[in-house]
């Protein structure tokens, strides 16, 4: 937390300086390592410390190159870089091997050099060039995921390119046409994997697409006008992951890397793409910094740490060192939009956006109610990552709620079973939840899921959006004797003490309020008890401290139908949606409209 708000050009360079300061207590001359924390990755300790220098030049270098900050500010990067690329210096960053971690952050260097040409790569001797030259070209001899990392050695070779140096054009043109075959409709991407439709779309593939068109539109128009197409096409429907209080909804992977959501809006300012009009991504700029000034995601010392609300390592992945949140600052690559840019002129005005729409390729429902809760109902996505069942396979996530990660294997306190159906064996503690579909359907009034979470049970989910609303249907056809639980939206509580913390009696259900808003479950038919979960502290991404409002009951092998209602919004609801069940459709009613799914 900071506190100064963010209004305009001035006060975001003072965010930005504030949350640079407290690394500088880390720098040694001349090296270009940071060591943030003692926490690992699946790299080494040496290239953890190295990501940490260089993630930060993603803000740095070009607002250097823009001249926003001194050569005295740069020198301390100056001398690392120098001192990082010389294989005869102690603080060499060594050689480069297949697939290494540094290849991801050769791109903050790249785009670094480009913006800094006259400042610092015109200044240097042909000695100090060719050390730089030939550490940054190791990328294009060693093997790099087909994902987003080709990405990576795109922006070396541009670099190469606007540097006067030798490119690897035969690769620049593979890697390219790779980029091309993960496009989708309607300017979205996957990353690699065509079930993984996250954040990565936005703050990658769009990041560096536009990036590329801003430096090559005179060498390859064609090319750069897909990108810039593409960019405008997945603006419209990327702006509703964003509710009105600055929040975009938890999902995915890597979200240690917090406000980066909002870097495809930077980056979109910063090569002067107007996909939404420029009030509109100066509010969603502005806004989403705005939100993550007012949650602690730094340490005291005032680092940014490793977690989403609050510092956490249950969410993290096996690639987060204790400086990959620095990823974050690409997003302040719009303050090296010149002052007189429209968009620092343009008045702050709210998108207008729908109350639901349907991301076909994204396979997934959004709402947006009142603006101020996003509700995002996926479907058929998918990442290896650490906890991916939660991360992409829940019902429901929540810009207001946020979602949950399971923090042990026993009972449902451990499990924190949020925006999800749970089941165990009788008898048994071990709750498994929804992970990856075996199919997957989304129409514009409901999404699907087919699952099996145990050998010889399987289960039809199907989740209607209704407002601040959504019903949820479960067909589940079981040979073994099962628990199953139902388990709402996580809502706050300041600690996670029972007794302390009564839910509300609520028309067949149960309710519960906290001054970020209320919860509410409904049984609607075949469950047996209502309960209040509370779940071990930590395991929500925003909250450290969470109740969950459950339905349970215990199923003898057999076939059944489950229908719950579930709540999450700002005050308690006056009324639920009408379920109608004539062993052939259930019928759900809500404002006056019918929502018919067979069975």
């Amino acid at each position: 937390m900071i506190g100064e708000k963010i209004t305009d050009r001035e006060s975001l360079l003072a965010y930005f300086d504030a949350l640079l300061a407290p690394t500088k207590k880390y720098r040694q001359t001349g090296n270009g390592r940071l060591n943030l924390g003692s926490s690992a990755t699946h790299y080494s300790d040496d290239e953890a410390q190295i990501e940490g220098f260089l993630r930060q030049l993603w803000a740095v270098g070009p607002l250097y190159g823009q001249g926003i900050l001194t050569d005295s500010d740069f020198k301390y990067y100056r001398q690392a870089i120098l001192d990082g690329v010389n294989p005869q210096h102690q603080y060499y960053w060594g050689q480069i091997t297949d697939y290494d971690q540094l290849i991801v952050e050769m791109a903050a260097l790249a785009v670094t050099l480009i913006e800094t040409k006259v400042r610092f790569w015109d200044t240097l001797n042909k000695r100090q060039q060719n050390n730089i030259y030939h550490w940054l070209n190791q990328v294009n001899s060693v093997g790099v995921w087909e994902n987003n990392w080709r990405f990576f050695r795109i922006l070396v070779n541009v670099a190469f390119i606007k540097l006067d140096q030798p490119a690897d054009h035969k690769r620049l043109v593979a890697d390219l046409e790779l980029i091309d075959t993960m496009a989708l409709p309607d300017g979205w991407y996957f990353d690699g994997n065509p079930q993984q439709m996250d954040y990565y779309i936005p703050w990658a593939m769009h990041f560096y697409g536009l990036l590329y068109a801003h430096y090559m539109a005179k060498e390859d128009p064609e090319h750069s006008d897909q990108f810039v197409g593409r960019a405008k096409a997945f603006a419209q429907t990327f702006q509703y992951w964003f509710d009105r209080n600055g929040a975009a909804v938890p999902f995915g992977r890597s979200l240690t890397y917090r406000f980066a959501q909002a870097a495809f809006w930077s980056a979109c300012v910063f090569t002067n793409v107007e996909a939404l009009p420029w009030g509109q991504m100066k509010s969603l700029i502005f806004n989403h910094l705005n939100y993550w000034q007012t949650l602690p995601i730094t340490k005291p010392d005032g680092v940014l740490s490793i977690g989403y609300g609050y510092e956490s390592l249950y969410m993290s992945e096996h690639y987060n060192g204790p400086g990959s949140p620095y990823w974050s600052f690409k997003t302040f690559i719009v303050l090296a939009v010149p002052a007189d840019h429209p968009f620092w002129a343009a008045p702050m005005t709210q998108p207008k956006r729908a109350a639901r729409i349907q991301i076909a390729p994204a396979k997934m429902l959004v709402t947006n109610q009142g603006g101020t809760n996003v509700m995002l109902y996926p479907s058929g996505q998918y990442s290896s990552q650490a906890h991916s069942d939660e991360k992409y396979s829940k019902f429901v996530y929540s810009s207001r709620f946020a979602f949950s990660v399971g923090t042990g294997r026993h009972g449902l306190e451990d499990g924190a079973f949020d925006s999800v159906l749970a089941v165990a064996e009788d008898q048994s503690d071990l709750f498994v939840a929804k992970g990856k579909n075996l199919a997957s359907k989304v129409t514009t009034d409901w999404v699907q899921h087919t699952w099996s979470p145990l050998p010889n049970v399987g289960i039809v989910s199907t989740i209607i959006p209704l407002g601040e609303w959504h019903v949820r249907i479960h067909q589940i056809v079981t040979q073994r004797a099962l628990q199953v639980s139902d388990g709402g939206f996580s809502n706050l509580v300041p600690d996670s003490h029972a007794d302390s913390h009564p839910a509300l009696d609520y028309p067949g259900g149960l309710a519960f309020q906290s001054f970020i808003g209320t919860t509410a479950i409904v049984n609607m038919l075949g469950y047996k008890k209502l309960q209040a979960v509370f779940p071990s502290p930590n395991s929500n991404l925003v909250y450290s401290h969470t109740v969950i409002l459950t339905t349970t009951v215990a199923l003898s092998p057999g076939t059944y139908l489950l229908i719950s209602a579930h709540y999450g919004g700002t005050d308690l609801p006056l009324a639920t949606p009408d379920v109608d069940y004539d062993g052939k459709q259930v019928t759900v009613g809500w404002a006056g409209k019918d929502v018919v799914v067979p069975l």
